[in-house]
């Protein structure tokens, strides 16, 4: 749970980026190198990985933009209501950045996730990550996922070492609906235990209550 205010399909191989706040997503969109057949290197890695998260590929991310790559692209952006060329360009990237996690980020979230809300109902697990997320959104804290969690006192299981235990499948499947949007606690940017005795977190507005958790904002 949240001490105060301020306060890895599974594992083989996982995906993702950051949800950027939304003034940064605008400047994010064009600063992407575009992608296509014949590319190679990390960022390739990257796109494979963010597709293999959402379905669209299900061979490994090797790094090299091959047939299969450029299918699943092509899936993606139809799906996604763009120019169906096969090329990964800032449109298609940015779009989707916007439903996926870095591969780093999706292991933070899944650990918090499994740390905070193991023995939550699914749907309680969901919304606990998609309070961080909500919080990358929100001018009033750290831009990305990494800052959030370790913002000082922001998890009471940062702080007793709890964090670092190994998250199991369900954390990482509830951590992928998060990054796709799905989000349980309707905009919470806090969550406690129910009931939670604090005057101030009582003072905020109550946007859902999930298993044990209820979520504010």
């Amino acid at each position: 749970m949240f001490k105060t205010k301020y306060g890895w399909l599974l594992i083989g191989v996982m995906i993702g980026s950051l949800l950027l706040p939304q003034q940064q997503k605008a400047s994010a969109a064009t600063s992407y190198v575009a992608l296509s057949v014949g590319s190679t290197g990390d960022q390739v890695v990257d796109l494979q990985e963010r597709l293999r998260m959402l379905g669209y590929l299900t061979s490994a991310a090797d790094g090299k933009f091959g047939a299969g790559t450029k299918k699943a692209v092509m899936r993606f952006q139809k799906n996604a209501a763009i120019v169906q060329n096969g090329t990964a360009g800032p449109t298609t990237l940015h779009a989707l950045h916007k439903v996926t996690v870095s591969r780093p980020d999706l292991g933070r979230l899944a650990r918090v996730v499994y740390s905070e809300a193991g023995g939550e109902p699914f749907k309680g697990q969901i919304a606990v990550a998609a309070v961080v997320l909500n919080r990358i959104d929100s001018p009033n804290f750290p831009d990305t996922i990494e800052k959030v969690i370790f913002a000082p006192g922001a998890f009471t299981t940062v702080a007793n070492g709890q964090y670092w235990k190994l998250p199991n499948a369900e954390a990482f499947s509830a951590a992928i609906q998060a990054a796709k949007g799905i989000d349980p606690s309707n905009g919470g940017l806090y969550f406690n235990s129910a009931p939670a005795d604090s005057e101030w977190f009582q003072s905020l507005t109550k946007t859902a209550t999930i298993g044990g958790h209820v979520f504010v904002k």
